[in-house]
């Protein structure tokens, strides 16, 4: 019974420390310029979550940096470079997409929200002050309600 736990143990140690080691993460290879990161930082990383090409190390995002270094070696602008991943992708590679089309109503839509709360607050506020300045006249309650249900009809 000795031998069998003394193999077990010389097996099991090292495998279960190979298991804690925490693996070293893929590092950006050193002969990328810079450049290469901060195209692929306005990039998404197709299989990620909420993470661009710069910072995922999936082997997708490793293929764009090449293709990004390799196009910055071709001569071509990081405009250029971005709207070759646009015409693979779409717009939504694109960690800002442009303001048109759908997406023009993403960028709209908080805007019109504080216009239509404003709008709600300023009539609100305005009704209360003339609700106010009928009952400092003297106007009743059945009146008030009266006008007010008329108000709400128009």
């Amino acid at each position: 019974m000795r031998g069998v736990r003394g193999w077990f143990l010389a097996l099991a140690l090292p495998l279960s420390f190979g298991a804690l080691a925490q693996p070293v993460p893929n590092t950006p290879p050193p002969d990328f310029p810079p450049q290469v990161f901060e195209i692929a930082r306005e990039l998404r990383c197709p299989v990620c979550q909420g993470e661009s090409a710069a910072e995922s190390n999936a082997g997708i995002a490793l293929e764009m940096r090449r293709i990004i270094a390799e196009q910055l070696e071709q001569g071509k602008s990081p405009a250029e470079i971005k709207q070759f991943f646009v015409e693979r992708y779409g717009d939504w590679i694109l960690f800002e997409p442009p303001a048109r089309g759908l997406t023009l109503w993403v960028w709209l839509s908080p805007l019109l929200g504080l216009l239509l709360l404003g709008y709600g607050l300023w009539r609100h506020q305005a009704r209360a002050k003339s609700l106010a300045q009928a009952q400092a006249a003297g106007v009743s309650e059945e009146e008030i309600a009266r006008l007010e249900a008329e108000l709400d009809r128009r």
